[in-house]
């Protein structure tokens, strides 16, 4: 028995032996999970070459166990993770072979586990469940129990299902996807904060994960519920953006292992003309955990470029520039993220598209030991950063300019690196040309020049409304003209006031109105050039509301003072009543409307068809102006035969 104990400890001891340590190289990994499996398999995320989607390099297509809730520790290289149903605790080597470490010592069964990361020093696998009592569990790695400890959450209304810790602040971040929004946790007090936007076109994200130059990213649902998204997230505001699409899954979570060295390459301006000089920005970060020494940063560049100058290197050690060889070597790279940045002259025969990538080495082994540049402004992974060579031209300056009557054009003939010289004397790349006005500029690089000449005209436009001032009565009709002049007849026009009513024809040259205000008219006209010139016109509106009404009416059928009528400016108001009573109050005529002027909307002294007798009777009268003015009118009318 004592030696089948030993074989069974032997077998047992060489598996655990068989697994293989991960190289830290900033890379990402996903463990996805068909629905209904219990075999997980494990990816590394790979960018295609031209850029656009992602794919997945396998690892194992079967973990023969399901992984999640995982991250990367960084103290042997392995990524630890747990069943989320059961909660039973797994390592994974890059070799594929994943080891069922059994049930962490006090961990609640009931929730789901699928939030999870290794905290950066490596102590403890961090979880959040999803159900149950909400409460952060660290999972104590360096226990052989690997015991549990507990933290309450303050937030019960969260649903988080993966977490990722900044590697260089050491924040927690997640995804609520009840909330949709990002998330932070303090793993020590539970506390959540939820100060971010709110992105309702993602669902959740099962996989949240750093770089190592601390940019956050996703991998779950966008714009749809399909498990298969490969996103960004801003750290700042919480706003998501997609950038590509990978394999479906029902199931998954991400992590990464951003604790190494990474450098990126950039260069401004991104294109040069030759005998110039370019800055080369060469981008540092060490998110490892601890300053590294003898560091080396080597760049050969294309010929045709030559190193001049390093005007900043925060990291030491001995620089050596030969030609279009950089050297930096036995630099100490703190914590964190810097640049070298290196003054790069272009030579006089170099054109054309000049790519290449530098390399940092000395790292550990376990950091890969070296590592290329990777052109962060792309999203191919490891990829040279590019310069491109032209000749020097200033055919994009138009020889010629237009311009509207009093404008100036600015011509901006910034090109990286060359020198000015306009023929007034001004050594501006950008300068404002007076229309109308002729100039030459000469631009020269150190061994090159071109010259231009440009000349700046105008439009013949003009525009006068025919009056300056208008004085009409309340009610009339007038007909605003006006002339123009312009190259062509390809011009619009457009009349406007403020508080009067519109023009008749708001597009024509002429037009007539009614205005009811003291107040201006505007004629804006626009030629196809898109020249402005508006003119006005102010118009002021006499507003005489006389309204005259008879004091006798013999009503007695001779067509002579037969009616009791109202009269005045017709064109300005109407009635709205007109009533008149008997000396008892009796109401013996009324109109609901009526027309100022208009004898038969009057009353002919009758009531009920029949002529009432001789005497005075009272009348009220309400009149409606065009302006909105209202005017309440009365008096008497004696009425003879």
């Amino acid at each position: 028995m004592r030696y089948l104990f030993t074989i069974i400890y032997l077998v047992f001891h060489i598996s655990l032996e068989a697994q293989q340590p991960f190289t830290c190289r900033g890379q990402y990994y996903l463990s996805l999970t068909k629905s209904g499996s219990k075999s997980s398999g494990l990816y590394e995320v790979k960018i295609s070459e031209n850029g656009q989607n992602i794919y997945l390099d396998t690892i194992s297509s079967g973990l023969d166990l399901v992984l999640n809730g995982m991250g990367y520790r960084i103290t042997d290289n392995l990524i630890y993770g747990v069943d989320p149903s059961s909660g039973a605790l797994r390592k994974v080597g890059s070799d594929g072979v994943a080891i069922d470490l059994g049930l962490p010592q006090g961990l609640p069964a009931g929730p789901l586990y699928y939030a999870g990361d290794v905290t950066p020093d490596g102590k403890y696998l961090l979880l959040i469940g999803l159900g149950g009592r909400p409460q952060i569990i660290k999972v104590d790695l360096e226990d052989p129990n690997y015991a549990c400890t507990f933290v309450a959450m303050s937030n019960n209304n969260v649903g988080i299902v993966d977490v990722a810790f900044d590697p260089f602040t050491g924040i927690l971040y997640g995804h609520d996807f009840r909330n949709r929004k990002l998330v932070i946790v303090d793993p020590d007090t539970g506390e959540v904060k939820g100060d971010f936007i709110r992105q309702s076109q993602v669902d959740q994200l099962g996989a949240v994960f750093f770089d190592s130059f601390g940019n956050l990213y996703g991998y779950g649902s966008y714009g749809n519920f399909d498990q298969d998204k490969f996103v960004s997230i801003n750290k700042v505001t919480g706003e998501i953006s997609l950038l590509s699409q990978g394999p479906l899954s029902s199931g998954q979570d991400g992590c990464a292992c951003p604790y190494t060295l990474q450098l990126q390459k950039i260069v401004e301006p991104e294109v040069a003309y030759p005998c110039t000089e370019v800055v080369y920005s060469f981008i540092v970060s060490n998110g490892s955990g601890t300053t590294r020494s003898n560091i080396s940063l080597i760049d050969t560049m294309p010929i045709g470029l030559v190193a001049k100058e390093v005007m900043q290197n925060p990291f030491g050690g001995n620089v050596v520039l030969n030609g279009n060889i950089l050297s930096l070597t036995n630099m100490v790279v703190p914590v964190g993220i810097d640049t070298v940045k290196v003054v790069v002259e272009v030579g006089r025969d170099a054109l054309g598209l000049y790519k290449n990538q530098a390399v940092l080495s000395g790292l550990p082994i376990a950091l890969g030991s070296f590592t290329f540049s990777d052109d962060p402004f792309t999203f191919i992974e490891k990829d040279s950063t590019e310069l491109m060579v032209l000749p020097l031209d200033l055919s994009f300056l138009a020889e010629s300019y237009k311009t509207c009557p009093g404008d100036s054009v600015l011509v901006d003939a910034t090109l990286h690196g060359l020198t000015y010289l306009w023929s007034d004397g001004d050594t501006s790349a950008q300068k404002w040309l007076p229309s109308p006005s002729s100039f030459s500029l000469r631009a020269m690089s150190g061994c090159d020049e071109k010259t231009i000449d440009i000349e700046v005209s105008n439009d013949l436009l003009t525009l006068t409304i025919l009056e300056d001032t208008i004085l009409i009565n309340l009610g009339d009709d007038i007909l605003l003209k006006s002339e123009y002049s312009n190259v062509d007849d390809d011009v619009v026009f457009d009349w406007t006031t403020e508080d009067n009513p519109d023009v008749d024809c708001k597009d024509c040259q002429n037009t007539s109105v009614i205005p009811h205000f003291d107040g201006y008219y505007y004629l804006e006209m626009v030629n196809g050039d898109g020249c402005i010139v508006i003119d006005s016109v102010y118009v002021r509106v006499a507003k005489d509301r006389t309204i005259y009404s008879p004091n006798i009416i013999s009503a007695n059928g001779d067509n002579i003072n037969d009616y009791f009528f109202l009269t005045g400016n017709a064109l300005a108001a109407k009635g709205l009543y007109l009533r008149v009573y008997d000396r008892w109050g009796n109401m013996v005529f009324v109109s609901s409307k009526f027309q100022l002027n208009e004898s038969t909307d009057g009353w002919d002294g009758t009531f009920k068809g029949k002529s009432v007798v001789n005497g005075v009777y009272v009348w009220v009268a309400m009149m409606q102006y065009i302006d909105g003015y209202q005017q309440m009118l009365s008096g008497d009318v004696t009425v003879i035969r």
